[in-house]
């Protein structure tokens, strides 16, 4: 409020010449506001009865809601931090205890470029990690990466969050220098990441062109790494930073005039029994499976695939594999007993372009996550049966969808 109080002069004086008294006062008055100066008008995610599945649009810049109960998209929210350029979110982990939901933005190889992975594995643009609510998908703090951040995962404590680096633009800019062209794991305290600031993540060069990471369990304290540049998965001891990174090969080594091609290793899930971990190779097409207590491979458990193999989901007891895989586009039931004749495939290009992921949900079904061509035409999470594949239902999501996390129902 303010009071102007005029003093001394009449006012035809004051226009023939200057008063002796002084000039006009401006008194301000002020009142406390007790507001919320940047109040929070995200709308609160109402997390169906079955529970959701949250699924990255990197090329939308959003997050799809999923039902787990029905398979349908209830909703869809905006994240990354520039609202202009695309920041592309690519992959995620829930933390239900500490209600929060962690996703990678991993950036176009050339600034302002149509595509989060216009060159995959090319940028030079630093990424970044996000911790989201769960409850609104709001921002509650972020960390600065290196570029080309690709698999997320958080440890069954909830005490480390730790993400690789696919960066193939490193590798092929070092070929004569094995050391400079590995790229790093992100190793983040989730207590230390900070909505006005960013928590500086410990880094540890691991491998060529890192992507999927499986943690022991429960504390996290070694990562198992997919290294699609080494044809190796790498076994880090997370608790010791002097700790020798050691690779163990996918397979033989391959023949001299095979060798660019490689196998590939691009995904690592681990059982639920946490005792084995499967690989896909996408250049191979194969899945070869690493036993944990042996750190080695077992030879006679290797499944070929006829398509390139990506994210596999284990049946709860570990009996068995879901594998999706493109070109062609197909969703197999395969068994890890050798002489199980049980396996199943269904060739699903007509309803899945591209299959990126298979994640199981007993209760609701097997959800496949389909990129689409990429572009601009919408992706897909399909919903199927788990003993048949049949279909039960479909759901349009983003443009270039590739994370499925899932959030029970109740969480924070």
């Amino acid at each position: 409020m303010v009071i102007a109080r005029f003093l001394g002069c009449a006012l035809a004086a004051a226009m023939l010449a200057s008063c002796s008294d002084p000039d006009t006062l401006i008194e301000y008055r002020y009142s406390a506001y007790e507001g919320d100066p940047y109040p929070n008008r995200l709308p609160e995610i109402v997390i169906p009865e079955g529970g959701m599945g949250v699924v990255t649009d990197s090329l939308s810049d959003t997050i799809s809601l999923i039902a787990l109960e029905t398979g349908e998209r209830f909703g869809a929210r905006p994240v990354g931090r520039d609202p202009v350029t695309i920041d592309g979110p690519h992959r995620a982990a829930v933390d239900a205890a500490g209600g929060a939901l962690y996703i990678t933005l991993s950036y176009p190889a050339t600034a302002g470029a149509i595509g989060s992975h216009s060159v995959h594995g090319g940028s030079s643009v630093a990424g970044y990690v996000q911790k989201l609510a769960l409850d609104d998908l709001r921002l509650l703090g972020q960390v600065r990466v290196e570029p080309n951040p690709a698999d997320i995962v958080i440890s069954e404590d909830g005490r480390r969050v730790v993400v690789s680096h696919f960066d193939l633009k490193r590798a092929l800019d070092n070929p004569k220098d094995p050391e400079a062209a590995r790229s790093s794991l992100a190793v983040v305290d989730p207590d230390a990441v900070l909505l006005r600031g960013s928590a500086t993540p410990r880094l540890i060069p691991v491998c060529k062109a890192a992507h999927g990471i499986a943690l022991s369990r429960p504390d996290g304290a070694r990562a198992y790494v997919a290294c699609y540049g080494d044809d190796a998965l790498a076994i880090v001891d997370l608790t010791d930073p002097d700790a020798e990174v050691k690779l163990v090969p996918v397979g033989p080594p391959l023949a001299p005039d095979a060798h660019s091609a490689g196998y590939g290793p691009y995904t690592a899930v681990m059982s639920p029994d946490g005792k084995t971990i499967a690989v896909s190779n996408t250049a191979s097409r194969d899945v070869r499976f690493f036993d944990v207590e042996s750190e080695t491979f077992d030879e006679s458990k290797t499944i070929l695939t006829i398509g390139a193999p990506y994210f596999a989901a284990w049946t709860p007891d570990g009996s068995a594999v879901y594998v999706p895989t493109q070109v062609p586009d197909m969703i197999a039931r395969i068994g890890m007993n050798p002489d199980d004749n049980g396996a199943i495939s269904q060739n699903i290009r007509d309803e899945c372009m591209r299959p990126h992921l298979a994640e199981l949900d007993e209760e609701h079904g097997l959800f496949v996550v389909c990129e689409g061509d990429q572009t601009v035409t919408p992706g897909k999470v399909l919903r199927l049966d788990p003993e048949t594949l049949e279909m039960r239902s479909e759901a349009e999501v983003g443009l270039y969808p590739d994370a499925f996390a899932r959030v029970a129902a109740g969480a924070p």
